[in-house]
């Protein structure tokens, strides 16, 4: 089977996602990672070059060394100018130098339904009487939402970062979405949207051995940043 899914006009809408630090909600970017030493089974840190950006913890990420590969998981959040990484127990060993990239913006494939929701709270202020029947009043907060539902792969690693985050809200984890509807007519880009959002209500069903139906709804807070249609 192919190690992505895809879909026809539901492709048209992009919903791409990254995990953010904790307390941390500015956009990520991409970092490349060296390793100037190896990596031995079980290790628990590895010692790398001063990281251009953060990366979150629970991010998994692909050492090679030009002839192998080993995928480690951060055990926690690593900084900008961090020259250690705190993972998870290393399966395996991979001998010499090796780099790894972190790729923030990781799209979710196999979308089929998108929206988005704006919300403001009101708060009714005491005036004068209004012959015409009206209250005044004062918004008071603002929150955004992107339900989400699709059919994907268990495997699909954007989606491996949004069930972590999922897993662990209750710890403050959050994740950065990027949100784009289709193009209009000789444009590339198109209206979006993107800010960093909790998990909500998140529901999965094995539909197959390799395939999953999930349900969940990106919930962010205040105003997210509104991105214009583009011609790049």
């Amino acid at each position: 089977m192919s190690k992505t899914f895809q879909v026809g006009a539901g492709n048209k809408v992009k919903l791409c996602v990254a995990l953010l630090p904790l307390g941390d909600r500015t956009e990520p970017i991409d970092v490349t990672i060296t390793a100037g030493s190896g990596i031995t089974s079980g290790a628990a840190s590895i010692t790398v070059t001063a990281l251009t950006g953060p990366i979150a913890g629970g991010t998994p990420l692909d050492f090679t060394n030009g002839t192998a590969t080993v995928t480690v998981y951060l055990a926690a959040d690593a900084k900008t100018d961090d020259t250690t990484l705190t993972i998870e127990a290393a399966a395996a060993a991979l001998t010499g130098s090796s780099t790894a990239t972190y790729t923030a913006k990781l799209r979710l494939l196999g979308g089929t339904q998108l929206s988005a929701k704006l919300n403001s709270d009101r708060a009714d202020v005491l005036v004068f009487e209004d012959l015409l029947g009206y209250k005044d009043g004062a918004i008071t907060g603002q929150s955004w939402e992107l339900p989400w539902t699709a059919n994907l792969l268990s495997s699909d690693e954007a989606f491996r970062r949004v069930f972590y985050a999922a897993s662990n809200a209750v710890s403050g984890r959050e994740v950065y979405v990027w949100q784009q509807d289709p193009p209009p007519a000789g444009y590339a880009v198109g209206d979006g949207l993107k800010g960093a959002a909790v998990v909500m209500n998140l529901d999965k069903s094995l539909e197959s051995s390799a395939i999953c139906k999930v349900s969940l709804s990106f919930m962010g807070q205040g105003s997210p940043t509104i991105t214009r249609y583009s011609l790049t």
